[in-house]
């Protein structure tokens, strides 16, 4: 340990060095960003955050607008990428360009945030776990809202924690109130931001920002108060688009919200068609992937918790103690949003790239006064709660192990005879102690050895330390809890870590394959034709200005209802087969994605009507990306 302090005392006194290694950390970043941005293939919110937000900012439908788009999200999540391609341009390059545009101010922020509160080094460290971490560079690659919502929180933690004078906080809370009219989920961000700053104003010794004991004379001076700075740039966003959108705003608080006065604006009675009733299994693997994927965030924040530095050590207390608030808060509304509900359960991980930011400024406003030598309770918690949550990860890693494994690793380990059972095979003894067949006893194996492995690696290693350090457990526990973050933190990219996120990826650029496609289509496809829409991302639909779709077949089957009443799913921007039907009776063009090529299907049907005019190449690297073009007869 105190070899340990020695090297931190020499490393603070060159800050020159401690700058270099965060530009090269900015710069790797940087590098494997825009490498992540051109190699994915577009996915279906990608294509609803651009084609929507095209069309709303254009004008074409208003945002809660009877028999309109479906507002799943709220407005500023759509509009902004609309603005941004109004600017440069409708296209997925923009879209692209622009979330390489937002990362790169996502680091810059939290960097910069973590380097005024805790120093050069630390926020060095801080840019590096960032550039270790493909699964959030490649979430953030794409041009849905995580790296807008990302990017708004970091500047928003910029302006807003530690001391900070009025017109920051203006910003800091003009920037969380746009964040909340992007992501509802993150709407305990503004309550907590305002509790943060009255506690910092309380607290304060500068005449500018302290409350005064008069509270008379307090509210007189209000125009000087940061609190109410905050609260004028919070309002603007906030207030400003309700008003906007009165009053069918509300239908996006109705679903959060089932208050008896919100019941006008509650969606028509319907049953999803999407309703997949995921196994119990598979949200523990969903919840356990955000820690795969975020590793240094959660593990950050967990030392945090564990190492929270003693009374007078923490400088930043009242910076600490809001951000894990909000991270813990965060973390608990997302994983009821996805593993609590059916829409979209491994959604979570993705989810976690909102707010890992706060995980991480956690974690650097805490470490300078890190408790090493924590309380035995604080102890025994997180060495248990490592423990099951290493557990955990390597559940969520089963079909990654198997597949770094030699083939039939698992049939060639059950097979050999076990000591002491007179030659029967382990599966054998296994199969009759349990009275199962040998495929359960397979199947057991895979997901049951990873996790007490790596109980068994956690145990070996803290073990080893206790070995190693002599009779300090507490000094093993540390150095062990220390070692294996910043390990995990180094070694993130590995596929058992985050360099297990690659199910977008394609070997090359994607982009020049979708503006092609695109380019294609608009030489057949004129403005004001009528489209009937059968595809995966929309992005494709950028490529086509002024065509008519149907608002409810954007989001295919997760918009798709089996209900009677046509008009109120259509006025909600949903739809159902007689809405589909009729659009079909009326389109002029089919747009059908091979990879919703079905000829049992009612569609296909249906197509006698219509003439194949072309079957494009494929928009990426995969072949089912390619799309049928008909024309009516």
């Amino acid at each position: 340990m105190d070899n340990l302090k020695k090297l931190l005392l020499t490393l603070s006194h060159k800050p020159l060095l401690a700058d270099f290694w965060a530009l090269t950390g900015f710069g790797l970043y940087a590098g494997l960003m825009w490498h992540f941005v051109h190699v994915q293939f577009s996915v279906l919110d990608e294509g609803l955050y651009l084609y929507k937000g095209l069309l709303l900012a254009a004008g074409v439908y208003r945002p809660f607008q009877d028999n309109g788009l479906w507002m799943n999200q709220m407005p500023l999540s759509y509009l902004i990428p609309g603005w941004v391609q109004m600017l440069f341009g409708p296209g997925l390059r923009t879209g692209r360009i622009f979330a390489f545009s937002l990362s790169l101010l996502t680091i810059l922020g939290l960097y910069l945030t973590a380097r005024r509160l805790s120093g050069r080094w630390i926020a060095a460290a801080l840019v590096w776990a960032l550039a270790l971490n493909p699964a959030a560079m490649r979430i953030s690659a794409m041009a849905a809202s995580q790296g807008l919502v990302a990017c708004l929180l970091a500047w928003t933690m910029f302006f807003s924690l530690g001391p900070r004078k009025p017109w920051q906080l203006f910003w800091g809370g003009l920037l969380a109130g746009t964040l909340v009219m992007v992501r509802i989920n993150l709407v305990l961000l503004l309550p907590l931001l305002l509790f943060y700053v009255l506690w910092q104003q309380l607290a304060s010794k500068d005449p500018a920002l302290a409350i005064k004991t008069n509270w008379g004379d307090w509210l007189a001076a209000g125009r000087t108060s940061a609190t109410a700075w905050l609260l004028v740039g919070l309002l603007i966003p906030f207030g400003g688009v309700h008003l906007a959108y009165w009053p069918n705003i509300l239908r996006l608080w109705a679903r959060w919200l089932p208050l008896p006065f919100l019941a006008d604006f509650s969606p028509p009675p319907n049953l999803p068609s999407w309703n997949p009733d995921a196994p119990f299994g598979f949200r523990v693997a969903s919840l356990f992937l955000a820690f795969r994927y975020h590793f240094a965030a959660l593990f950050g924040a967990l030392a945090a918790f564990v190492f929270w530095p003693s009374d007078g050590r923490l400088k930043q207390q009242k910076s600490a103690t809001f951000l894990s608030f909000l991270l813990i808060s965060s973390f608990a509304l997302h994983a009821w949003a996805s593993l609590g509900n059916e829409y979209c359960i491994f959604c979570f991980p993705t989810y976690t790239t909102f707010y890992a930011g706060a995980g991480l400024l956690l974690a650097a406003v805490t470490l300078p006064g890190w408790e090493l030598n924590p309380a035995a309770w604080r102890k025994w918690l997180g060495g248990l709660t490592a423990l099951g949550l290493l557990a955990g990860m390597a559940y969520s890693a089963e079909g990654t192990i198997r597949d770094l494994l030699p083939e039939n690793f698992y049939r060639h380990l059950l097979h050999l005879p076990l000591p002491g059972f007179g030659g029967a095979e382990i599966w054998q003894v296994f199969a009759n102690k349990f009275g199962v067949e040998q495929r359960a006893v397979l199947d057991a194996a895979q997901f049951v050895l990873p996790v007490l492995a790596a109980v068994g690696f956690g145990l070996a290693l803290f073990g080893g330390l206790k070995l190693l350090l002599g009779r300090s457990v507490s000094a093993a526990f540390s150095v062990g809890l220390v070692a294996f973050i910043l390990a995990g933190t180094i070694f993130a990219p590995s596929r058992l870590l985050a360099g297990d996120y690659q199910a977008y990826d394609c070997p090359s650029d994607v982009i020049a394959g979708y503006e092609a496609v695109g380019a294609r289509l608009a030489q057949d496809i004129p403005a004001q034709a009528r489209v009937y829409w059968d595809g995966y991302s929309p992005v494709t639909l950028l490529y086509l200005p002024e065509i008519e779709i149907l608002p409810g077949q954007l989001h295919g089957g997760y918009a798709f209802r089996v209900a009677q009443e046509n008009a109120a799913l259509r006025r909600y921007g949903w739809w159902n087969q007689a809405l589909a039907e009729e659009w079909l009776g009326t389109a002029d063009f089919v747009l059908l994605e091979k990879r919703n090529l079905d000829e049992e299907n009612w569609l296909w049907s249906q197509l006698t009507a219509f003439e194949q005019v072309m079957v494009t190449e494929p928009q990426s690297c995969q072949e089912s990306s390619a799309l049928l073009l008909f024309r009516r007869k």
